[in-house]
């Protein structure tokens, strides 16, 4: 299956009656958000897609934030979490960072934000770190997969065309938030900020330790792999970072310091893009 056709999405309402048959798990981390739509002038959910696993229907939703306008050009942004089933932090953190926007709705002012708490529904269920054929979803983007997973994701990322994607990924081995993209200017522009603002949520014992064993670092590494975008069908390629949660960290840390990242990249890309406008 490819990502770029048919060239129009396919998207159905996503309510709490549709997600009756899904697992108790992810209706307990959804239901809010969806609540919370039916009467926000901002955020919408839906479905991207359904599939069949044993029998069983799942389907990966998204919500769009729709921030209010004050000058500029729109930003279209993905944010994707939930690769990983056992990565419950990360889809919990992004279901907060959508709250938190519509309490205060300027933070995202001039975005448009799709957002993806749950790109492995059938794992994210069970907790399990593969999907339902064993495979890490993040290997698996534009390596011409079979798994329903990536085909509708790929969809997303070739008929949106974002300006930039973000993943929010376990960073098993580290006591401290990692972001990593392969620019240079991305890094001292997004990077380096977004990890200044992680910083505070982290344990005391672990922000006082030296950097190069537990403070939040930025990472610009020429040989990362950006899977999410790692393609020739979009052109322009949008930007990517991946950020690392700490799975050492308690849950609240690693919750907290994604809010904080994330709110820091979108002041610092906006600020980035007025910078290159009035140049």
């Amino acid at each position: 299956m490819r990502a770029c056709q048919p060239a129009r999405l396919i998207s159905s309402p996503l309510d709490a009656e549709a997600l009756i048959d899904q697992p108790n798990a992810i209706q307990r981390l959804l239901n809010p958000l969806l609540d919370l739509a039916k009467t926000s002038d901002y955020l919408v959910g839906g479905s991207v897609g359904r599939f069949l696993v044993r029998r069983n229907v799942f389907q990966i939703p998204r919500f769009v934030f729709m921030g209010p306008t004050g000058g500029g050009d729109t930003i279209r942004l993905g944010i994707f979490a939930g690769l990983h089933g056992n990565d419950q932090a990360g889809a919990e953190a992004l279901v907060a960072f959508l709250k938190e926007l519509e309490a205060v709705p300027q933070v995202a002012r001039n975005y448009h934000i799709h957002a993806y708490p749950i790109c492995n529904p059938v794992d994210f269920a069970a907790r399990t770190q593969g999907n339902a054929a064993g495979e890490d979803l993040a290997q698996q983007f534009w390596s011409r997969s079979s798994r329903p997973e990536v085909y509708y994701l790929e969809r997303e990322l070739g008929v949106l065309r974002f300006h930039g994607v973000i993943s929010l990924l376990p960073a098993n081995q580290s006591e401290g938030f990692l972001v990593e993209t392969k620019s240079a200017v991305l890094d001292r522009a997004l990077a380096q900020p977004a990890m200044q603002a992680t910083q505070r949520f982290l344990p005391g014992n672990m922000a006082n330790k030296e950097p190069l064993t537990g403070l939040p670092r930025a990472l610009p590494n020429a040989e990362m792999r950006d899977f999410l975008t790692a393609t020739e069908e979009l052109n322009p390629p949008p930007f990517e970072l991946h950020i690392g949660i700490p799975k050492q960290s308690p849950q609240p840390s690693q919750i907290h310091g994604i809010i904080g990242a994330l709110k820091s990249i979108l002041d610092s890309y906006r600020n980035l893009l007025s910078i290159g406008q009035n140049l």
